[in-house]
């Protein structure tokens, strides 16, 4: 049996640690808005289902696209999919924050935020396989 040898390297942990504090960022964007979604009603002048929906989009946005992302993940690799995700990620994250009580801004930019969720959640597999032994 020719088994290759892979070297493992200690930055591997930096890797799997600096993606963990990715995932939790995007995940906290997706679920900001349920705790306090009658409050963020009343704010941006809408019902708890418009509120809701920027949860739900979320789910819209991952079902139609996890394919394709799934593509570029496997064809471009794991950092070009997950470089992708972060900088969607940051800029509707920050055009998220400065959206003050525009809703429909907020809304678009969740939006944005969704697209950029399977390039982040279908990169986790590519971790263990890039750079643990397996």
């Amino acid at each position: 049996m020719n088994a290759k040898a892979y070297k493992l390297y200690g930055y591997r942990w930096v890797v799997l640690g600096v993606f963990m504090l990715v995932n939790l960022t995007i995940q906290t964007l997706w679920i900001a808005y349920a705790p306090i979604s009658g409050p963020a009603a009343q704010f941006y002048g809408v019902s708890d289902l418009q509120i809701g929906f920027l949860a739900m989009s979320f789910m819209i946005a991952f079902i139609p696209l996890s394919l394709p992302v799934a593509w570029v993940i496997d064809t471009f690799g794991f950092r070009p999919a997950v470089s992708i995700g972060v900088i969607l990620m940051g800029i509707f994250g920050i055009l998220r924050g400065l959206a003050g009580s525009s809703f429909s801004l907020v809304l678009w930019s969740t939006i944005g935020i969704a697209v950029a969720q399977p390039f982040l959640l279908n990169a986790w597999t590519k971790v263990p396989a890039n750079w643990f032994a397996i």
